[in-house]
């Protein structure tokens, strides 16, 4: 490197962090009712750790994990008063001199205190990104489609083998769905009714089942004749598990991730014992956990590539600024197809 370039990185550093960032940020002072207890105001950024990058926060998705953190008990703690939101995507704006993060790159993260204009992220929580890789996608990549493509993993299905999703129509099933298309995995998609049926098969589901239990055993069963059936992906538990569990196919893996159910999942012994059942719960934590630095990065890698395909769908219903929070939160509750973004770009 030359000696002048050297200086550049110095200035930039030093500037950077002698410069302090004002900025409009929806926070919490108590758990409640978001669209209550939020508040948009303006605050001073912290100062940036070594850690760390300071991100241009470019948009912010709204997923149920922050309604949790607001309204209910949740794994991470708010420190009040709390910036909300998790995942979000943006644009480095300083880097401390670390040019393992060039300045101006297109990055996703997941960490707290998004839903704001700036944010300090930790280095091990960027996802570097192509240059003109959607922000919109962006947006929503650092969650829900490493938890599908996790999902679809430990589902140990191959290629013309079958799993079920339960909530199909969420945004998680969705990925999956599409996720197990490009592999040749077929997909039974159970949703509650047939408002999305076309969209989910048009993603590649190659069955559509409306969440009645005596229907949806009947044809599981039917197809469970001629058919490897080897995974069931669950986020409802309930009476729906129950019946799936009864019959599902021998050798079948059982994967809980969710709770849209408040309803205990039952069985009899002699349905998971005869038919050899693995029952799992799933957090996608302690799945990455699990992983090495170069098994995470090559999983990036691949989900990158297929999300940037352009017939790859994350749809986006609604963009909205800070400012409009409250119509953001109404329409992220009521809606049923794409995600609702905070859009700063």
């Amino acid at each position: 490197m030359k000696i002048t370039e050297i200086f550049q990185i110095i200035k930039h550093y030093n500037i950077n962090r002698l410069k302090k960032y004002t900025l409009r940020a929806l926070y919490f002072r108590e758990k409640g009712a978001a669209a209550k207890v939020l508040e948009l105001g303006e605050k001073n950024i912290q100062d940036l750790s070594d850690n760390e990058v300071r991100i241009k926060v470019l948009a912010s998705s709204i997923n149920p994990a922050d309604f949790m953190f607001i309204e209910k008990q949740y794994r991470v703690k708010p420190e009040f008063p709390q910036i909300a939101g998790f995942e979000g995507a943006g644009t480095i704006i300083d880097n401390g001199g670390d040019e393992n993060f060039p300045l101006n790159s297109i990055v996703a993260f997941r960490h707290k205190n998004i839903w704001a204009e700036f944010a300090n992220i930790p280095k091990d929580k960027i996802i570097l990104l192509p240059k003109n890789f959607p922000i919109e996608k962006a947006a929503q990549l650092s969650l829900n489609p490493l938890t599908a493509w996790a999902l679809l993993e430990e589902s140990n299905a191959h290629t013309n083998e079958w799993i079920v999703l339960s909530a199909a129509s969420s945004t998680v099933s969705k990925l999956i769905i599409q996720f197990a298309k490009n592999k040749g995995i077929n997909t039974i998609a159970i949703v509650r009714d047939f408002e999305q049926k076309e969209e989910l098969l048009s993603l590649g589901a190659n069955m559509v089942l409306i969440s009645d239990n005596e229907i949806i055993e009947k044809q599981i069963r039917e197809l469970g004749k001629t058919e490897r059936i080897v995974s069931f992906l669950d986020a409802v538990g309930g009476d729906l598990a129950s019946t799936i569990i009864k019959t599902i196919s021998p050798g079948s893996k059982i994967i809980h991730y969710g709770l849209y159910s408040d309803q205990n999942v039952t069985y009899h012994n002699a349905d998971i014992i005869f038919k050899n059942l693995t029952i799992q719960g799933f957090g996608i934590d302690g799945w990455q956990n699990n992983k090495s630095k170069t098994e995470l990065k090559k999983i990036w890698t691949n989900i990158i590539h297929e999300i940037m395909n352009q017939d790859f769908k994350m749809e986006v219903s609604g963009k909205y600024s800070l400012k409009a929070f409250k119509q953001a939160i109404i329409e992220s509750r009521n809606n049923k197809s794409g995600k609702i973004l905070f859009w700063m770009n």
